[in-house]
């Protein structure tokens, strides 16, 4: 097993505990939220057993790809989601445009081209990350936004590929995920 392969199961430690802990703590006040981090959690929490071995079955992988594309569509949507129903009086979460269009994502991922598929799971978890940032602005919760800017840029600036200063950018965008976790956990106590 490689140094790179230990640092980012330990990345991937740090942010399923940054995710559970809300997912645990969240669920009678926000069960959605709870639902969100819950959804990060169980994806990091693959990605400790995939990367803490050598050779890790290809169900593994599979597993910690999915759930980690899941996290990416479902998860920042339900957080995004709670922050509006927290901050909104009589916001319907069964009417809502980030859940809806995750759960249409859900059902229709497997027809569309891997390109397509790529570009509109990046649009909703964007739509969801920008609309938790600025619903966050306009109430004044810093702490959510905060969070809006870690999840922006852990993807956008980081990105998983290559390193920077030497650290795998996987651990630094899992870092930044985590940093963004605590101040959305904040943002939504």
């Amino acid at each position: 097993m490689s140094a790179a392969q230990i640092s980012t199961a330990v990345s991937d430690f740090v942010l399923s505990v940054s995710a559970v802990l809300p997912a645990l703590t969240l669920w009678r006040p926000s069960p959605v939220g709870s639902a969100g981090f819950l959804v990060v959690g169980i994806a990091s929490g693959l990605g400790v057993l995939r990367f803490g071995q050598g050779s890790p079955p290809p169900s593994l992988v599979q597993a910690h790809q999915s759930f980690s594309w899941l996290a990416n569509v479902l998860g920042t949507a339900c957080i995004s989601a709670a922050l509006h129903n927290k901050m909104v009086a009589g916001h319907n979460l069964w009417t809502d445009y980030r859940l809806l269009g995750a759960a249409l994502l859900l059902v229709i991922q497997r027809f569309l081209p891997p390109k397509v598929s790529e570009l509109v799971t990046l649009l909703l978890s964007g739509i969801s990350v920008v609309t938790a940032g600025i619903l966050c602005g306009m109430n004044g919760n810093i702490t959510g936004v905060t969070g809006a800017v870690l999840y922006a840029a852990s993807g956008l600036v980081i990105g998983v590929e290559g390193s920077l200063l030497s650290i795998p950018r996987v651990d630094l965008f899992h870092y930044a995920l985590t940093l963004g976790n605590l101040a959305f956990y904040s943002a939504l106590s």
